[in-house]
């Protein structure tokens, strides 16, 4: 295989198939991300989500967002070729909404170091 080719991944759950993500650009991440969460007084959670960024246009195409449940088998497969367009694409982040969310986590760390800080 050339290292020239975009690779992405075909994504079933149960013999279904939910996608062949992929990004045909010269800079972008496609990623399959399970997760299984338990947080304090809400019910487990157990999700499969499929997406990416196309670092040439600073967009996030999603492909897959879905709930799994307990016996779910999910196959993952490598392509390069035949990518589906995604379900959804988020327009890329302006400077000023970055520059909002940095400062936002910043106070907010700021006050929870409060007492740790000299």
């Amino acid at each position: 295989m050339s290292s020239m080719s975009s690779y992405g991944f075909e994504v079933q759950v149960n013999g279904e198939q939910l996608c062949r993500a992929g990004i045909d650009s010269g800079r972008h991440v496609v990623t399959c991300i399970l997760d299984a969460l338990r947080r304090l007084n809400e019910p487990d959670e157990l999700r499969l989500s499929v997406s990416g960024l196309n670092s040439v246009t600073d967009e996030y195409p999603e492909w897959v967002n879905q709930k799994l449940k307990d016996g779910d088998t999910i196959t993952i497969k490598v392509i390069t070729q035949d990518f589906e367009t995604p379900h959804r694409i988020r327009p890329a982040i302006s400077k000023e909404k970055m520059l909002e969310n940095k400062l936002q986590y910043y106070y907010q760390l700021r006050e929870e170091l409060k007492g740790h800080l000299g």
